[in-house]
């Protein structure tokens, strides 16, 4: 399950990678990524564009199974403890679901 507080470290993270190490060197990628067959190149282009996106993310959280296949309940929580608290069982998950900005137009 991911927060808010992930989110953001995936950010500065993306943003250290952009700094601190040359995201065009496919070698790195495999290093870090821990997958020797990924050789994919991110330009300093695509880690801004990711992290403008992930910095306007809502997250919301749904109750699923234990194998993560069927939600539980048809309403979305603005918490991982709401979550929690409308469905309790052991046997359930809470789900993230990382959904686009919501933009009001009035």
């Amino acid at each position: 399950m991911l927060t808010r507080q992930d989110i953001l470290l995936i950010i500065a993270t993306l943003q250290f990678w952009a700094e601190e190490m040359d995201p065009e060197e496919t070698h790195l990628l495999k290093i870090y990524s821990g997958d020797a067959k990924v050789d994919q190149i991110w330009t300093s282009d695509d880690i801004q564009r990711l992290r403008t996106q992930l910095n306007s993310v809502n997250l919301k959280y749904a109750v699923t199974n234990a194998g993560g296949t069927e939600f539980l309940t048809p309403e979305l929580f603005s918490t991982p403890e709401s979550a929690e608290q409308a469905h309790p069982a052991e046997t359930n998950q809470i789900g993230t679901l990382i959904l686009p900005e919501i933009i009001n137009n009035v």
